[in-house]
């Protein structure tokens, strides 16, 4: 199976994946731009997302950065990935009304890719830094999803 690179095709391929995951979709997570080798996800940051001192959970960013850095490896490698570990360093607090997560593809081989992401916070408009991760995704012997 070829997944679509680039365009709205990738992003709805991209989504139906989110779709079919029940808590990708209970924190709102979405792709809204796909381009080779670079993906975009947002999640709006409601307060049941958000910790006791009201910053974005550091659940919710290790999610996305799961998210973003996997499908990041299946860009390259093919639709049957799944993470092998990743690495995710908190710059500091996750305030504000979104949070966008921007994934790229640092190098990969035929059996794995290594990827990487960061997160943004985002508030009237500015984006601050608030979380970096670096991950490894390996081809898997597991049915392909989404198609």
């Amino acid at each position: 199976m070829t997944l679509p690179t680039t365009g709205p095709e990738a992003v709805a391929f991209a989504n139906r994946i989110i779709d079919a995951q029940s808590f990708s979709t209970l924190i709102g997570a979405r792709f809204e731009d796909i381009t080779p080798g670079h993906a975009t996800l947002r999640v709006p940051l409601r307060d049941d997302l958000k910790q006791h001192h009201g910053f974005a959970h550091g659940g919710l960013m290790s999610t996305m950065a799961d998210i973003s850095l996997t499908f990041m490896g299946a860009s390259v490698l093919g639709p049957n990935v799944l993470t092998s570990e990743f690495k995710i360093n908190f710059v500091r607090p996750g305030t504000g009304e979104t949070l966008i997560s921007r994934a790229s593809v640092v190098g990969a081989t035929r059996r794995q890719a290594v990827t990487r992401c960061d997160i943004y916070a985002v508030q009237g408009g500015k984006e601050k830094l608030v979380a970096t991760a670096l991950g490894t995704i390996v081809v898997a012997d597991v049915s392909a999803a989404g198609g």
